[in-house]
């Protein structure tokens, strides 16, 4: 028994050696490219009317505030908090990019169909955002291009868009909803810790 111990110990100990000198695999390049690309970041703002009363909510930034009241809206709130947008160009698995449930709080909470983003084209130094869903009627969504650096930044309506991808304002209707969107730095590297004996 203590003969087959060892055998198995010493074949433990080879093939951890072997291993441990293999180069290490380098990243592919769509793995260098994920990393490379900033992140896109919304929050979803709701205008205050008489079917959506004003809720308690996360906290709407001064300069979103700032760009609401260039568009004409004194009375909102939030009902997300910065959610990240997946870019599908770059991923090999599924997305999931729900930004939002719909729903809000008390008797309206199933107001709206849930919201969803994409960031279908980033070319040239500029990404697409498109974030959609709202109505079970489809073609409300806010859609915007800006330029793909970090720190850039704009809020946008959520109207309706034709099957033919024009947008389709109603004079003296307000939006549904606006989309806070916000450019930031690709994401950091994971951090690999050292104990003091290393």
């Amino acid at each position: 028994m203590r003969c087959r111990s060892f055998v198995l110990l010493l074949a433990l100990y080879t093939l951890t050696t072997f291993a441990s000198e293999l180069p290490a695999q380098k990243p592919t390049p769509a793995s260098i490219e994920r990393q490379q690309f900033n992140q896109v970041f919304v929050k979803v703002i709701i205008p205050v009317t008489a079917r959506t009363p004003k809720q308690n909510g996360p906290v709407v930034e001064s300069w979103v505030a700032e760009q609401l009241k260039e568009l004409g809206e004194t009375e909102y709130f939030a009902v997300t908090d910065w959610v990240p947008v997946c870019d599908g160009l770059l991923e090999d698995d599924e997305i999931d990019n729900r930004i939002w449930s719909g729903s809000l709080a008390g008797k309206n909470s199933g107001l709206f169909c849930p919201v969803g983003g994409d960031l279908p084209e980033r070319n040239s130094g500029s990404v697409l955002l498109s974030v959609g869903g709202w109505s079970p009627a489809s073609g409300y969504e806010a859609r915007v291009t800006l330029a793909d650096e970090p720190g850039t930044r704009a809020v946008e309506p959520v109207i309706h868009y034709s099957a033919r991808g024009k947008r389709k304002a109603i004079p003296g209707k307000k939006p549904l909803a606006y989309v806070a969107i916000l450019i930031g730095p690709p994401p950091r590297k994971p951090v690999t810790s050292h104990s003091d004996g290393e």
